[in-house]
């Protein structure tokens, strides 16, 4: 066993430094070997004799293991998984899955708990009494994994620690758990090694490729100055030809934003096409929205969607939280103008969308001076600015605020509404 988790350390410290190279978060925790001492206490607590596969991971192996990753949330990924995979002596538990027969059994030992309270059980009654199944909390189904102990961390190990909620097993499961010979196991693998090793020096020779590392890297300078090199309307049919490929709606809308990101004013037309009755791509009104806001002359792309969202207002009351998803990127101060007779409580979304507009000193003096809403959507505003947002250029400008802020709390009659004004001051202290 030991020489099986030198194997699985290397594999998984490889794992988790290319992956944070790659901007994931990750965690592993490794401990040495658990003391008989340790694997005798948890046995005398359980009341049982842990199978000798297990006993021999603990002693032999590790006493506590934990690897997790998450990608970065612009990755454009095959599957919905992110990984996780572990085990520990102070885990070891019979959990009550609410049937007092299956709990009278002690059948199933819980290993690991992941972090939405699924558990990963050895099955003490298989063959091989570490027969390792899945338990999803919500739903109470199990779900077989492999059959053993060894088996499943060769097979989560092989396929990048994926794990250990319920969603993420059934991509690569088959009748007899974990199928590393299944399509989507193989293309799971090949993606994750291309991940991992496509350089973008590498990939720049290749449009298609170029769109490759794109989708899994997401967009900065050194990618806009790699596609630059190329034709802009060969750049366009390429994303426009990549978009009409993808089946998942999800994914054509990620692949859209990637491309206004990367041609910026080159796609106007294709984007002016999706506001109308036969558009090049069918995509959602926030990333309508979007494209509109990095592709199309401010005074163009900002005048479609307000006046999308008045056409939305007369038929349902308009929340902040829509307006902030189909206004937050333009980041003008005429969406403050548009926005003054549109809140209303609650105002969630609206401060967050009035921190995106820009505002200004006066703006905010004279939202300040208005109505309740308004009021108390400045407030809020003020209390969630970004660290380096710059705001006061003269000490009579700090002051107007902080004496209507001041007034604000003086007035305040609800504990939270005085909070909130407080927190508003400490930011502009």
């Amino acid at each position: 066993m030991k020489h099986k988790l030198d194997t699985w350390k290397r594999q998984w410290q490889w794992l988790v430094q290319a992956l944070e190279q790659k901007g994931a978060s990750t965690f592993i925790t490794i401990d040495p070997p658990a003391p008989e001492r340790e694997i005798a206490e948890a046995e005398s607590r359980l009341r049982i004799q842990l199978p000798e596969e297990f006993r021999s991971l603990l002693k032999d192996g590790s006493g506590k293991v934990l690897v997790y990753w998450s990608l970065p949330c612009e990755t454009i990924k095959p599957f919905d998984v992110s990984g996780e995979i572990g085990w520990g002596t102070d885990q070891l538990c019979f959990s009550d899955f609410a049937d007092e027969e299956m709990e009278g059994q002690r059948r199933y030992l819980t290993f690991h708990v992941a972090g939405n309270g699924d558990e990963l059980l050895l099955d003490l009654g298989s063959p091989s009494g570490t027969s390792v199944v899945h338990w999803a909390h919500e739903t109470a189904e199990f779900r077989l994994l492999a059959p053993s102990i060894t088996a499943f961390v060769d097979r989560v190990t092989e396929l990048g620690c994926v794990g250990a909620e319920e969603w993420q097993y059934p991509y690569f499961c088959g009748e007899f758990g974990l199928d590393l010979e299944s399509g989507n196991s193989k293309r799971w693998k090949a993606w994750l090694n291309q991940y991992l090793t496509l350089s973008l020096e590498q990939a720049q020779e290749e449009l298609p490729l170029l769109i490759t590392y794109t989708e899994m890297n997401g967009v900065d300078k050194e990618v806009a100055a790699a596609f630059a090199r190329y034709d802009g309307e060969a750049v366009l049919q390429a994303w426009l030809k990549r978009a009409s490929a993808e089946q998942d709606p999800n994914q054509i809308e990620s692949l859209m934003c990637f491309a206004g990101d990367v041609l910026k004013e080159k796609a106007a037309d294709v984007v002016r096409s999706l506001w109308s009755e036969a558009p090049a791509v069918k995509v959602s009104p926030s990333t309508r929205a979007y494209l509109s806001a990095r592709c199309l002359p401010e005074g163009e792309g900002l005048n479609q969607v307000l006046e999308m969202l008045d056409v939305s207002a007369k038929q349902n009351k308009l929340s902040g939280y829509e307006a902030n998803s189909l206004l937050q990127h333009f980041g003008s101060r005429r969406v403050l103008e548009w926005m003054e007779e549109k809140v209303s409580f609650p105002y969630n979304g609206w401060d967050t969308l009035y921190v995106h507009s820009q505002p200004s000193v006066s703006d905010i003096l004279h939202w300040l001076s208005g109505k309740d809403v308004q009021r108390q959507i400045v407030i809020s505003a003020l209390s969630s600015l970004p660290e380096d947002y710059v705001l006061f250029h003269s000490d009579v400008d700090a002051q107007q605020v902080r004496s209507l802020l001041e007034q604000a709390l003086d007035t305040a009659v609800l504990k939270k509404e005085k909070q909130v004004i407080r927190k508003a001051l400490e930011r502009l202290a």
